[in-house]
This record gives structure tokens, sequence and C-alpha cells, in this order.
């Protein structure tokens, strides 16, 4: 073997050990809750401690813009070019301005052009909950440059780590909105309603569908995409008219926000229930056996860094070192398994769990409220199930049940000052349509 290959041997052998103890040094940073990536748009380095971030208010004050925007039922090109118009730098030179380099694309385009992919990225990252989001991507060897993107399951998430710039009820409310986004471009008379993929079917439990007469435009409703689909069949259309719908929302939550206003205390005791202790402890109990197995995770780390080092200085054979290194790999997966369910199910947790006060202010705003929004149906409704209209002794009779979110179903009390009225309309074929409430325990 000449000078040469001897020279690129060692070189190589040199470059995969550093790769190999980089991975596992990042990987005990990543599972401690230290970020792996740099601050988004909207955050800096903490001066004091640089492994952390801080919010910078100026670029911050557009993050929330841009997230109210979204809740208010603006698109993303309509974002962007709000956002071009009133001359506020886009995030490439708002960095460049401030000396800070970052990688990807070195476009030259104006400094106050704003694409509506970067409006997405924005309206998608969870750190601006205040949390860090470690391993999103992956290498699959040092000799290759390309990232691939990781599964979610597969990710490390940390909540509320850095101070939030978005709270949590209202990064979750534009999710839910750019979920049900759709690329095809409407028409005038496919406009989106504001229910869309917001109804379910309480019989297969799959989505309605939005739709409107073919002869006549202004007659819009939903009905159960399963009803005569050839997949998990449904036997009812349960078909719902539009404006019928709007009526029935709109009397419901003045309902609610009349009673959160007028029997707050009664109101409060309801949204807490008996089940928020025992939600409690549930958390409690999954967050000890998370932290049990996230310590006991970077504890294999260092047990794995130590057998490898003893390896390469030859205080441990290869076939030692090889059977060793595998029961701790073999412990490391299973944990690993139990550490992503964990999290997944605290998260889902997390996401659920309401602030009083919060909700209570948000149901108040809608005490006069004379139509249906798409902010209002964001803020306060999670799903309404739709089902199929009924009669009974000749009046044909529709159920509706409207889960808030936070609070789920709520049949609110009849009392003195709650609001009550007759929803009666006449729909297909001179059929007087009245709704009937759900009943539902409080």
């Amino acid at each position: 073997m000449n000078t040469v290959e001897t020279q690129y041997i060692t070189n190589e052998y040199y470059a995969k050990d550093i790769s190999k103890k980089r991975r596992i040094v990042n990987k005990m940073k990543g599972n401690a809750g230290v970020p792996l990536s740099p601050p988004p748009y909207g955050y800096i380095k903490n001066p004091d401690d640089p492994r952390f971030w801080v919010v910078e208010p100026e670029a911050a004050e557009v993050v929330r813009r841009i997230y109210r925007m979204a809740l208010e039922g603006y698109g993303l090109a309509e974002i962007a070019a709000r956002l071009a118009a009133d001359g506020v730098v886009n995030p490439t030179y708002y960095w460049r301005s401030r000396g800070t380099s970052r990688g990807g694309s070195k476009s030259t385009v104006e400094p106050t052009k704003w694409g509506h992919t970067t409006v997405k990225k924005i309206l998608t990252l969870q750190e601006y909950c205040g949390d860090v989001i470690n391993f999103k991507s992956y290498s699959k060897s040092y000799k290759m440059k390309k990232r691939i993107e990781n599964p979610e399951e597969n990710r490390a998430i940390f909540l509320n780590v850095h101070e939030a710039i978005i709270d949590r009820q209202t990064w979750e409310k534009v999710q839910a909105l750019q979920k049900g986004t759709r690329r095809k471009k409407p028409t005038v008379t496919q406009a989106p309603s504001v229910f869309s993929g917001l109804l379910k079917c309480p019989e297969c439990g799959g989505n309605l569908n939005f739709h409107f007469n073919q002869n006549n435009h202004d007659i819009k409703f939903f009905s159960c995409q399963n009803h005569n689909s050839g997949y998990r069949k449904c036997s009812k259309t349960h078909y719902i008219r539009l404006d019928f719908l709007e009526q029935v929302v709109l009397y419901e939550v003045k309902r609610l926000a009349c009673f959160a206003s007028e029997y707050e205390n009664d109101f409060i005791k309801a949204m807490i229930g008996r089940s928020a202790k025992v939600a409690e402890n549930t958390a409690l109990r999954k967050q000890r056996e998370l932290d049990t197995l996230t310590a006991r995770d970077r504890e294999l780390d260092m047990l794995f860094e130590r057998l490898y080092e003893d390896n390469v200085a030859g205080k441990i054979d290869d076939a030692r070192f090889a059977k060793m290194s595998k029961r701790y790999e073999q412990e490391q997966g299973e944990n690993a398994k139990k550490i992503k369910a964990l999290r997944l199910e605290l998260k889902k947790d997390e996401s659920k769990r309401m602030d009083i006060d919060d909700f209570l202010e948000t149901v108040r705003r809608y005490t006069d409220a004379t139509t249906i929004t798409k902010r209002m149906v964001a803020e306060l409704i999670d799903h309404i199930e739709v089902y199929h209209a009924e009669k009974q002794d000749g009046v044909t009779n529709q159920r509706v049940v409207i889960y808030y979110n936070c609070i789920g179903a709520f049949d609110v009390p009849d009392r003195r000052k709650i609001p009550e009225a007759d929803i009666i309309m006449e729909t297909r074929k001179g059929v007087a349509l009245s709704y009937a409430p759900e009943q539902v325990a409080v």
C-alpha cells in the first residue's frame, strides 16, 4: 500500500470518526431540549446563553400580524402582497441587514418582496408556540450533504422552552385553517364555506362535503361524502342547507356567549368539570415516565460513547464492543418508541388544554354577533356533527351538535336571560325543517 492510499484511508477513518462523535453529541444535545437549528424569523440567539432563543420584537410583530391575517381569512398570496405593499422587509434581507448568515437561496429580489412559500412556512412553524423541535431531518451518511425529512414521530419535541410569539390556541386554529385550504382556486359559485372540513357524520364518521344546487347556485348545502360512495358507505345523506346551518350556529354561539357573561361561575365550573384533576394526574404520570425514559436514553448515549472510546483505545475488543453496543442499541430502540408515543400523547393533551380566561374572553366577543365569520368559527368550533333529518309526528327535525374548542359539546342550560328561538326554514319541496339541539350532559 503506497503513501497516498494510506493517507486516504487515514483521512477517511478520521472523517468517519469525527462524524460519529458529532452525531452522538448532537443526539445528546437534541434529546436534552437544546435547539439544533438556528432561530427562525422572529427569534435571535440569547446573548446570555447562545444555545437558546429570545424574541426579537420587530420581527415577532410581523409574525403576529401574519397569524392575525390568516385568522381573518386572508390567503397566502394576499398576506404576502399586503406585507410587500406596506414595505415590510422579508426574512432574507432582515437577516442580511443584521449581518446574520443563513443558508438557502441567495435570492436578489427586492427586500420587500414576500413569497407565499415564506408566509406558509411561518404559519406552520410550531417553534412560535415556544417549543423546540429537534431532528426534523437527517442525513444517511457523513458523505451526503442532502438532508432527508424525518417523520414527525421520530422528532424530539420539547414544549414551552422559550418565550412564545404565538399562543398555542391561535397556532392550532391556523393549522386547522391551513389544513382545510384547497389548492384549486374556487369559482364564484364554488367558494368554500367557513364550515368546510368541520362537519362530521355521526353515523360513519366521514366529512360532509360542500355543494351547490346545479339549477340554483344560491342554494348551498352539505351532505355526507360516504353516502352512495362505495367506500365506508353511509345509509343517509345527512343533507343540511348552509343558510339553515348558519342560523343554528349563530343561535347556539349567542346562547353560549350569553351564558358565559350572565352566569360566569356556572360556566367556569362546567368548563373545568370533574375530569380536570384526572387529566392533570394523567399528564403528570406521563411526564414522569417520559423524564425517566429520556434520562435513561441520555445515559445510554454516554455509555455507548465510553464503549466506543474504549474500543478505539484497545481496552475492549471488537467482539465485546459489538455485543455490548447491540444490547444498548436494542434498549434505546425500545425506549425511543415509548418516548415518541408519550411525546405525541402529551402534545395532543397539551393542545386540548384550555385557558379559562382566554376562552371566556373569546366567547364574550360574540355576544352580539349578527353574522357567521371565518374567525368566529376558527376560534370557537372544533367540529360539528350533523344528523340526518327525521320526520316525527308530521314535523321534520334535524339534530346538530356543536363541539367547541376546549370544552367539547356543551348544552347551554335554560335560564331566564338566555335567548330562545325557534329555527324553522322552508327547504326542498316546501318541507319545513326545524332545529333540534342535541341534549348533552354537562
